[in-house]
């Protein structure tokens, strides 16, 4: 539970779907009226059975959790893959949740069955019964697709019962689509097999069919009569308005609240449920139109909603453009709000994806935190103050920003996955305040672009962190950690833009009896000396200094004046007798120092910072000498 609510994850894909998204507002609706609450886990594309149940995509079906969640809802109808319904089952019985399957029959699910062949063999015996009609041809959907078999075997089933022979030329298939259904039925006229009936698998081929016969002088129903199946509202504004079936919506979300009632209420329910379809006859078949669709309404907003989806296409694609040559999230906040198009809608990434070295083609599972890099509401609130909305951190177990406000208000919570090259970065949550089909189809648009756009941007900066670490690397001296003479430049170059007309401190280093050591002891213990020169150098210097190793143990360092703190040449020449006291080796480290600072606005080329501070250093190296009597 989250506060008061009873938190119901109902698993699906193609949400987009009108069928789908129709049956999610008439569910949400129903709980809403309780103190349940409809939280949807979505996958934009059909999952064939051939695609594998750990597939990024499906990792949306993971994000549902014991700690808030109540009970799993699974669309394996919809969904379609059995190893992906599967893998959810067993995750759900892990944390002990309650399961409900929709559609198939899976162990350990209280399932509900469609029971659409009845559908099918209700539709055929009204056409044989009431309107006398023998002659039948079925239009399949997809061959070998399980929804269109079944429908086959459901039409086979209505004849035998009424003794009508049967025979494979019988059946044609038209994809579900239009264009296949009426070249079937073009075929059949062609070929002077016209039946009496034409049975469609679905809606959108039925309305095809009949168009097309009537377009070739052929009277719908009087000389052939034309049946669908699903209800679609095409059916009930084409002239004449078509005969279907379908499983009605508010039954099944009362079936699936009664279930879940029982289950929360300490009554164990498990088995089968059937859920049937309910055949609507009409006008196509020869009877009365029980429920009729104004055409001209519907084609307009047909026409309205395809328009928009152009529209918003181009612009996502102007977006995601923006996007990927974004600065910075804080810009690409901004960038998402263009024309209030992601409106109800926020975008989360996970925590460690928002450091740009991190990889993001490769999956993380450290943290649970999320960057709330865009929530369309807060945006719109904080224009309101006259304020700018900034991408901010939040713990994971808060899910989305604003989450009891939406829970009150009675929404339905959509979650989709970001993904990128097979990544999860993140999720996308959409909480719409009312149904508008045109915001459902939106959601795989939106999700879509947004993979695409922010996975290259997340990754744009991943190449560009590894091309900076690599021109550090070309810039370093592996012996000393020091800069080498072109990292030094460069680093130099940025300091004095800078810096102003301020004067710089320059101090050059020199190894004292470097020769010595070398001769007498390896190189080895040399390059020890250099590198214990260097860290000396560096330790010394204010942090913002620049430091090069330019020479065999020549080194540099240069930085604002007045950054250091305390007399640069006596902490140097401690460091290095706190060194020789502690190392045990048979030699002392030491060096010599010259310091030269600049005049006001006084700016230095490399080989000029040399030279003037070159000449200091071997007038110290000379006294050094002469105080040991050399």
């Amino acid at each position: 539970m989250i506060g008061k609510y009873k938190i119901i994850a109902l698993m699906t894909c193609r949400i987009h779907d009108r069928e789908c998204c129709e049956f999610i507002n008439v569910l949400n609706k129903r709980f809403s009226e309780t103190d349940f609450r409809l939280f949807v886990y979505n996958c934009s594309p059909r999952l064939d059975e051939d695609i594998n149940e750990n597939d990024p995509q499906t990792s949306v079906y993971e994000m549902f959790d014991a700690s808030f969640t109540d009970a799993v809802i699974i669309d394996s109808d919809h969904i379609g893959n059995t190893a992906v319904c599967e893998k959810i089952i067993g995750r759900a019985l892990g944390m002990k949740l309650p399961v409900i399957s929709l559609g198939k029959c899976l162990d350990g699910c209280v399932n509900i069955s469609y029971e659409h062949h009845s559908g099918i063999e209700d539709i055929v015996a009204h056409l044989a019964d009431v309107h006398g009609i023998s002659d039948f041809h079925m239009i399949a959907g997809v061959k070998g697709n399980s929804f269109s078999d079944k429908r086959i075997e459901s039409f086979k089933k209505a004849l035998q019962k009424r003794n009508i022979p049967f025979n494979d030329d019988m059946v044609s298939y038209g994809d579900f689509w239009s264009g296949p259904a009426i070249a079937a039925a073009e075929r059949l006229l062609n070929e002077g097999r016209l039946p009496r009936a034409f049975v469609c698998a679905n809606d959108h081929m039925a309305v095809a069919v009949s168009f097309f016969l009537q377009s070739r002088g052929i009277s719908v129903p009087k000389d052939v009569a034309v049946t669908g199946y699903d209800c679609i509202d095409t059916v009930f504004s084409s002239s004449p308005t078509i005969t279907t079936a379908c499983i009605k919506k508010e039954t099944l979300s009362e079936t699936i609240f009664g279930i879940l009632s029982d289950v929360f209420g300490g009554v164990k329910r498990e088995g089968v449920i059937n859920a049937y379809p309910e055949a609507v006859f009409s006008e196509s078949c020869g009877c009365e139109a029980s429920r009729r669709l104004d055409a001209a309404y519907l084609f307009n907003e047909q026409t309205n909603m395809f328009n928009r989806f152009q529209n918003e296409n181009i612009i996502l694609s102007e977006v995601a453009a923006k996007i990927q040559k974004g600065k910075s999230f804080d810009d690409i906040a901004l960038i998402m709000h263009r024309d209030n198009l992601m409106y109800a809608m926020c975008c989360l990434i996970k925590q460690e994806y928002t450091d740009e070295s991190v990889n993001p083609e490769i999956a993380s599972k450290s943290g649970d935190g999320l960057f709330v890099l865009y929530d369309g509401d807060m945006i719109e609130y904080k224009k309101t103050l006259g304020e700018k909305f900034v991408p901010y951190y939040m713990p994971g177990k808060d899910i989305i920003p604003s989450l009891y406000y939406n829970l009150d208000e009675g929404r339905c919570l959509i979650f989709t996955t970001l993904h990128y090259l097979g990544v999860t970065l993140g999720y996308i949550c959409f909480h719409f305040s009312g149904f508008a089909v045109g915001n459902y189809y939106k959601i795989p648009q939106t999700a879509g672009m947004l993979n695409n756009a922010l996975g290259g941007f997340i990754n744009q900066r991943y190449k560009h962190y590894l091309m900076k670490k690599i021109e550090m690397v070309s810039w370093i001296d592996t012996l000393t950690g020091l800069y080498n003479r072109r990292g030094f430049c460069a680093k130099y170059d940025r300091l004095l833009e800078n810096l102003g007309d301020e004067p710089l401190e320059v101090v050059m280093c020199d190894l004292d009896g470097l020769k010595y050591i070398n001769d007498t002891f390896g190189h080895e213990e040399g390059d020890n000396a250099i590198h214990t020169a260097a860290a000396a150098l560096k330790s010394v210097c204010p942090t913002d200094a620049v430091c090069t190793r330019f020479g065999g143990d020549e080194m540099l360092a240069v930085y604002p004046y007045g950054d250091k703190s305390g007399d640069i040449r006596a902490i140097f020449c401690e460091y290095l007798d706190r060194y020789n006291n502690g190392s045990g080796k048979p030699y002392k480290v030491a060096a010599s120092m010259g310091i030269y600072v600049t005049g006001k606005g006084e700016r230095l080329s490399f080989e000029e910072l040399v030279k003037k501070s070159d000449g200091l250093m071997y007038e110290e190296k000379k006294r050094r000498k002469a105080a040991r009597g050399i």
